[in-house]
């Protein structure tokens, strides 16, 4: 286990047996904190701004996505349960760095503005703690993205349609170094783990090129629009039918419907469950024969 999460889970486990108890001072510095989220969340003159730039948070997210925003292409409004997934966000951040100083993890420091230049660029964003200067993040997670995607560095990587690796690696160029690590909290059963960057001072640069080329091409307006996914074939029983629907990274895109025009959202058509799981048919042109009479 990681020697850091080693140190929180014991502090809490400790807490637990009544062995340790959380000082008044680190409880006002968190309720500090969640005052703060909570003016950022719910009060209008800390509202995030409408006008899109480049920011360390969104720069790792797909380029087409940063494309459409930028281009004020129409999205799909969020639901109210959106604003309550970033306020528990920012409360579990703030109890969790709370603990963290509280267990004693050497080399702990909080919350930091860092500018990082990539190109000519300036990027500027707060930091949620490091260790010894080297950056960690603080994201809590649904149960089925720390089961699948919070495993380890290399399964972050993999699906990381959120830009977490670069966001985190251009705090690092802020401050010099490479980045530590990222801290997962399942919002469902409280477990916590934290993976560790195992990237290579080759595999930074390569990533902040990749970043750096996302600037240029959102600075260029000659630059065309390019969607970074393709669609993919429906199957059903491991057999094609014919119809085509979005991916998993296109499905949970906010442009979606602007990116592609004719977009069904619709029961599967040849799915026989009860509750019935909704598709993103970019081609529904194939029904089972039941079906046919009523398409």
């Amino acid at each position: 286990m990681d020697v850091k999460l080693a140190r929180v889970i014991g502090w809490l486990q400790r807490n637990l047996e009544g062995e340790v108890e959380m000082q008044e001072q680190t409880i006002a510095s968190i309720a500090e904190d969640v005052k703060e989220a909570l003016r950022k969340q719910f009060t209008q003159t800390n509202a995030r701004s409408k006008e899109f730039r480049v920011r360390p948070s969104n720069v790792g997210k797909p380029r087409c996505q940063l494309q459409m925003e930028k281009a004020g292409a129409e999205q799909l409004k969020p639901d109210y349960n959106f604003l309550m997934r970033m306020t528990l966000g920012d409360v579990v951040e703030a109890v969790l760095k709370g603990i963290i100083q509280e267990a004693g993890v050497p080399g702990y420091k909080g919350t930091e503005r860092v500018t990082a230049h990539i190109g000519d660029v300036e990027l500027s964003g707060e930091l949620d703690l490091t260790f010894d200067e080297q950056p960690d993040d603080i994201k809590s997670t649904s149960d089925w993205a720390y089961r699948n995607k919070f495993v380890s560095w290399s399964t972050l990587k993999h699906g990381d349609s959120f830009g977490y690796v670069p966001q985190l690696h251009v705090y690092a160029k802020g401050k010099e170094t490479l980045p530590g690590g990222i801290w997962a909290v399942n919002i469902s059963t409280g477990q916590i783990n934290r993976i560790e960057c195992d990237d290579t001072q080759d595999e930074q640069d390569k990533i902040l090129a990749d970043v750096a080329e996302t600037i240029r091409v959102l600075d260029d307006s000659d630059t065309p629009f390019t969607r970074c996914f393709e669609d993919e074939p429906e199957t059903f029983y491991k057999t094609e039918t014919g119809n085509r629907r979005l991916g998993n990274e296109c499905g949970w895109c906010r442009f979606r419907f602007a990116c592609w025009p004719g977009l069904q959202e619709r029961e599967s058509v040849f799915s026989k469950a009860k509750n019935k799981p909704t598709v993103a048919y970019t081609q529904l042109t194939n029904f089972p024969e039941e079906e046919e009479a009523y398409a």
